[in-house]
């Protein structure tokens, strides 16, 4: 008999985020006008607040919604961006596959981009990493703070290269990038990321062009393994 893997369902958070999603880009919410409470919504759609929050979180990530204490969540005007801009993740993050697909891009760029920024690295770069690193360790339980932090990391390495040309394609693509890391931290967790970020670093710092490439290239394609190995990751 062949070996059966666990079945997987959609994240909860997932599914409540594409909901309002796709209801706010059909305009069922305008403008201006708020969502419905924590406590509605919750409610409505069966869920708990802890996955009502996440997914309005990620909502806010895309700019779509802001949220103010003690005002609820707004709709924000995001009709020009969303329509014009093709890199802009309302129109790219849909389900998982596109998460596989940004880290195969992420994979094929970002292991030359570390190659080119290690002559070209300075002690405050080395700074901030470390800085980002230390807020990726101590927020495993808060999955958008931590990603926050993970693309900082990534986004740094892009700008040491000091080539106008990657720093600007990093830009463009800047807050795909960054949806799709809130979602593989919450796919698989902040395991991967920390033994990497480490090992990365530290590669920077012996100046190893070599090692730098090579520790890139395993962390992402271990991330991408541990999509596909969710079964949550590739449709027919």
């Amino acid at each position: 008999m062949e070996k059966l893997k666990k079945i997987r369902s959609e994240s909860l958070r997932s599914q409540v985020y594409k909901q309002l999603k796709e209801n706010l880009l059909a305009g069922v919410w305008k403008v201006g006008e708020k969502l419905p409470s924590e406590n509605e919504l919750c409610n409505t759609l069966g869920v708990s607040r802890v996955t009502v929050r996440a997914a309005i979180q990620q909502l806010e990530i895309l700019g779509l919604v802001e949220t103010r204490q003690g005002n609820g969540t707004t709709v924000t005007d995001f009709s020009g961006v969303s329509s014009i801009n093709a890199f802009h993740p309302v129109i790219q993050i849909n389900d998982n596959q596109d998460i596989l697909h940004i880290l195969e891009y992420r994979k094929m760029v970002e292991t030359g981009t570390i190659v080119l920024a290690v002559d070209r690295i300075k002690d405050k770069d080395f700074d901030f990493l470390e800085e980002k690193l230390k807020v990726m360790e101590e927020s495993v339980d808060n999955f958008e703070k931590h990603a926050r932090a993970d693309h900082q990391f990534h986004y740094r390495i892009a700008q040491c290269t000091q080539n106008p040309i990657i720093i600007k394609v990093y830009s463009l693509i800047n807050e795909m990038l960054s949806t799709a890391m809130v979602d593989v931290v919450a796919l698989i967790g902040c395991e991967i990321g920390l033994k990497y970020h480490r090992q990365l670093i530290d590669a920077l710092r012996k100046k190893d062009k070599e090692l730098c490439r090579k520790t890139m290239e395993s962390h992402l394609q271990e991330t991408i393994t541990a999509l596909i190995e969710m079964g949550d990751t590739v449709k027919d």
